[in-house]
């Protein structure tokens, strides 16, 4: 089964409800959809709380894709909470809403960045304050200076 990725439909959308679906041997939450990014491709993974009916909330640390063809997430709790739901309980997501945005607003001017470059990306990172493309400039030398 396939994890919901809400994130691609609406990168707005700071919530859902979801049902969990599965366990990591490591701990992490799997769930039928999910609004939190999974670390991928130079973009750090959306940290936020996953809330069980009771009202236990669980922080969540990021999440990460369980398998090679990227089609489920795992949400990964913080270090230090003990709290885990059971298979089948519904939860709540909530992430970490001025994070992602601050993310959102990087990753844009990066692709703004590409588009003003006439060189081809080599690589990336995106961050929570700076981020940084990599380019191929084939004319570009580092200058040595001799001590």
């Amino acid at each position: 089964m396939a994890t919901d990725c809400l994130f691609r439909e609406d990168s707005y959308l700071k919530e859902c409800s979801a049902t969990v679906v599965g366990m990591t041997p490591a701990g992490g939450v799997i769930l039928d959809r999910t609004v939190f990014y999974a670390t991928s491709g130079g973009q750090p993974a959306d940290r936020g709380l996953l809330t069980t009916p009771s009202g236990i909330d669980i922080p969540i640390a990021g999440a990460v894709y369980t398998d090679p063809a990227k089609t489920m997430i795992a949400q990964l709790p913080a270090d230090g909470a003990v709290a885990r739901p059971a298979v089948g309980e519904p939860v709540t997501l909530k992430i970490d809403w001025d994070l992602r945005y601050r993310r959102m607003r990087m990753h844009t001017a990066l692709h703004l960045l590409s588009a003003a470059l006439p060189y081809p990306v080599t690589g990336g990172s995106v961050g929570d304050v700076d981020s940084r493309l990599d380019f191929d400039i084939p004319e570009a030398v580092l200058e040595t200076v001799a001590s």
